[in-house]
């Protein structure tokens, strides 16, 4: 049987090393942060999220996945004893306009946004986005970001290669190198964890604002 995890692994750069540490992949790029103007949606957000599992977590408005790649990694799920029916996250695709204003920001091609909400328990486990699709011909043109809409409670973390990142506030920004960093994240907490996730095809006022913050 195909799987998902393997088949990525090989087109990534990862040294895939538990004991390992490479500042280029085992990190979270920080972009900057933006001052929350959505805290009094934050209820309404959460509320009207719908649970996902790994199948399910498209955008039921475009769908895109073949059966072989959702097959591919139900085999993943079920060899590692997670299971594929398990709640990954509740999603809520209802973005509102002030927070669409802000993804808007990057110039982004082809952006998609949802928001992700984990509630307790929830875990979004380890593993390689697949995000060529977005630009075939040059996947590096793509980019997915991460506006968190919470601030860190104890008991949530996102984890990028060896990097366990937390202790973030409402408002930051970050990115990562989707093609070659495995990442995951999990609520252990008390309280859900709610993340705008932003992701499209680079243009070049988006390069030109990264530049900004990166520098």
């Amino acid at each position: 049987m195909l799987s998902s995890w393997d088949e990525t692994k090989k087109r990534s750069n990862y040294h895939f090393d538990n004991k390992g540490y490479d500042e280029r992949y085992d990190t979270v790029i920080r972009l900057g942060h933006i001052e929350p103007n959505w805290i009094d949606q934050l209820p309404n957000i959460i509320e009207s999220s719908k649970s996902v599992t790994w199948r399910t977590r498209g955008d039921p408005n475009k769908p895109s996945r073949q059966e072989t790649e959702l097959a591919a990694e139900d085999y993943d799920l079920e060899r590692s004893g997670y299971g594929k029916d398990f709640e990954i996250t509740k999603l809520n695709w209802l973005i509102p306009d002030n927070l669409l204003k802000i993804a808007q920001k990057f110039y982004l091609d082809d952006m998609m946004c949802r928001i992700h909400v984990q509630y307790p328990g929830q875990v979004w486990n380890l593993h390689l986005d697949k995000l060529e699709k977005w630009c075939p011909n040059d996947p590096n043109r793509v980019i997915r970001i991460m506006l968190q809409l919470t601030d860190w409670e104890p008991g949530h973390f996102w984890a990028y290669g060896n990097y366990v990142f937390a202790g973030w506030q409402a408002g930051d920004l970050t990115t990562f190198d989707w093609q070659n960093v495995p990442h995951c994240t999990a609520n252990a907490g008390h309280n859900p964890r709610v993340t705008l996730q932003i992701t499209g095809v680079k243009t070049d006022k988006t390069s030109e604002l990264l530049d900004k913050y990166l520098h």
